[in-house]
């Protein structure tokens, strides 16, 4: 039997977040915006169980300080107005050099966003590139149904959170 799907919009807001402590001025910027959408999900991508993927979305680290230590790079959910959470997956899509430890760029491979899992590093006076892609994975009927709650969008903010070890 085939589902009609009428649109929902699942957005991914991702907001740049700061170092809760001084960091002796580490920086994060992001030459995208502030937020991305993720496209309405067909009942193709509902049976493939993960959204369309998002725009690219290119962030910039430069770890800087008094201290040696290099700077670490995580992805965490944000808050949702509509207080049900919805599970997002990232892919590295791009890296500007070898600057973005521990990613490797492959616009394939999904990773969960996983709060306490270092997503890159970036060595002290050194700046890295790195353009991510997100989806909503696992999407599944019976947890994100069409069109959603009210107001007809599924919310999530992903933070990215740069700080030191």
């Amino acid at each position: 039997m085939i589902i009609a799907v009428r649109v929902a919009r699942l957005t991914a807001g991702c907001l740049v977040a700061t170092v809760p402590f001084d960091a002796g001025g580490q920086s994060l910027s992001s030459s995208t915006g502030a937020s991305l959408s993720i496209a309405a999900p067909t009942e193709a991508r509902y049976d493939a169980g993960a959204s369309d993927p998002s725009g690219n979305y290119t962030i910039t680290t430069t770890c800087t300080g008094t201290t040696s230590a290099g700077c670490r790079l995580f992805l965490r959910y944000g808050s949702n107005s509509q207080g049900q959470q919805v599970g997002m997956e990232y892919a590295v899509v791009s890296v500007s050099s070898a600057d973005c430890g521990g990613a490797v760029a492959n616009p394939n491979a999904w990773a969960p966003v996983q709060p306490a899992s270092v997503v890159l590093s970036t060595e002290k006076n050194r700046t890295c590139v790195a353009t991510f892609q997100f989806r909503v994975s696992p999407l599944a009927w019976i947890l994100y149904q069409s069109p959603g709650p009210p107001g007809g969008s599924y919310r999530q903010r992903v933070d990215f959170v740069l700080t030191r070890p």
